[in-house]
């Protein structure tokens, strides 16, 4: 094994502090098998899996509900045992419409395992692969895990490097630290079994800093694999996306608009590493993730393992007016109504309180509001409190220069959102507007309030079309 160098980093970014609601440090719990799950047949990466049930049936918990063999795709199962009551079209999330089954509960919990073996170091890549297929978890990432079925653009061939995402740097989201401290044993035996579905190929994991436990115990487990690489990394935002990890540890840049496997990459988190494990030693398709339930409005946070296809009502905690955000409060992804479901890439439900008239708003964030200029220092035992960021109107642009430090892709957000908003798509894309990973941190730190991301947003489906 490999220790490289000292702490690494990158340019841009922002450190965020603790935020009121946020469960950090509190152990993973399981919800209940709720009353009734919607899976969605589109799910993570890949295209709509066909539904191969139908209703009336009764199905088993992890018994595959849909699948596209042909097609770039992952089998999806489902999460309960139970009647189904219903499949039919219905918006998606990320856009567009999906078909979704609908489960009913019958209250009984029957599961249907994957053919499975303990002894994974003697199976060929090709059984690692087909057990990662069948379980579900080769549609986790951003492009897919790649196999010898077609569950990726790319085949195990083309890989060179495995890389490890466990530095989560997004706000409120703590159930994957977590789950690296629970589930360590089948987080470590996991990497051998991604690697061994992918042949030989380098293994380079990226951890938090401030991880000193997990850093010592890597370095005690990994010792005589020299294909493990362990980096160190500042916990700074967007440290765990893709394209911003891949250069930090590689020194390897993304295509513009393009995926980690076009450049001999994986991708994968803490959770998508444990499910690798527990599909392959144990037979367990993935049902069921941790996600972590949090914000300022929420009146019971904490981090909870939750069947795939859960209700967001179900996770809701609050007599607040708030806003409910499936995933990034960040990049803003607001599910449309609480019938939302939990998905395989679901890593968050965040409540927040909606924001209310400041008194003397002049006087600026204060000590318990997060500050981008750093107007007031972090003050221990106080909490930072995020709002909806809904106060105040949009006003000119002030030339100020913060959307510009904190972009980790070096580009000048400012001049592509006034591109976008112009119509001038041809400078848009000359100023690379698709080298954009949509963290928002320019929208965040905008002291004029203007929604960036949404802008970028706008131009990338206009230039698309």
């Amino acid at each position: 094994m490999a220790v490289l160098g000292t702490l690494k980093t990158f340019q841009g970014g922002h450190y965020f502090g603790q935020f009121e609601g946020s469960p950090k440090g509190k152990r993973i719990q399981s919800k209940p098998a709720p009353k009734r799950v919607i899976i969605p047949l589109k799910q993570g990466f890949g295209e709509e899996a066909t539904a191969i049930v139908k209703e009336g049936d009764r199905v088993k918990t992890g018994q595959i509900i849909g699948r596209a063999d042909a097609k770039i795709s992952t089998p999806v199962h489902a999460s309960i045992t139970g009647k189904v009551v219903k499949i039919e079209k219905r918006p998606h999330l990320f856009g567009g419409q999906s078909t979704i089954v609908i489960i009913e509960n019958d209250g009984s919990e029957e599961w249907q395992m994957v053919s499975t073996s303990p002894s994974f170091e003697k199976m060929t890549p090709d059984q690692v692969g087909k057990i990662l297929y069948e379980a579900g978890v080769t549609s986790v990432g951003r492009a897919g895990f790649p196999t010898a079925y077609k569950s990726s653009p790319a085949t195990p061939d083309k890989i060179r490097n495995l890389v490890i995402n466990a530095v989560e740097t997004e706000p409120y989201f703590e159930g994957e630290n977590q789950l690296l401290y629970e589930d360590f044993d089948k987080f470590v035996n996991g990497i051998k079994i991604l690697r061994q579905a992918l042949g030989n190929i380098q293994v380079h994991c990226g951890l938090a800093y401030n991880k000193a436990r997990v850093y010592e115990e890597l370095v005690v487990r990994m010792e005589f694999y020299d294909w493990f690489y362990l980096h160190e990394l500042r916990d700074k935002y967007p440290q765990g996306d893709d394209e911003v990890l891949i250069r930090t540890l590689l020194d390897q840049l993304v295509p513009s608009g393009g995926n980690a496997t076009e450049i001999g990459c994986v991708v994968v988190d803490v959770q998508h590493v444990v499910a690798a494990y527990e599909a392959v030693v144990e037979g367990k398709p993935f049902v069921e993730r941790v996600v972590s339930v949090a914000g300022s409005a929420m009146k019971e946070v904490g981090n909870f393992k939750v069947r795939l296809g859960t209700p967001v009502r179900d996770l809701i905690s609050t007599d607040s007016p708030s806003r409910v955000i499936l995933g990034s409060v960040l990049r803003a992804m607001v599910p449309a109504d609480l019938e939302a479901p939990i998905m395989k890439n679901t890593p968050a439900v965040i409540a927040l309180k909606e924001a209310t008239k400041e008194f003397l708003p002049m006087a600026g964030p204060g000590f318990n509001k997060d500050s981008f200029t750093n107007s007031f220092v972090k003050v221990p035992f106080i909490k930072k409190k995020a709002t909806t960021s809904l106060n105040g109107n949009e006003r000119p642009c002030v030339n100020c220069g913060y959307c510009v430090d904190v972009c980790p892709q070096s580009l000048m957000p400012i001049w592509i959102a006034e591109a976008s908003v112009n119509d001038m798509l041809e400078r848009a894309e000359a100023l690379d507007i698709f080298a954009c990973i949509e963290c928002a941190l320019c929208a965040y730190v905008c002291p004029s309030k203007i929604p960036l991301l949404d802008q970028i947003r706008q131009g990338k489906k206009a230039i698309k079309k």
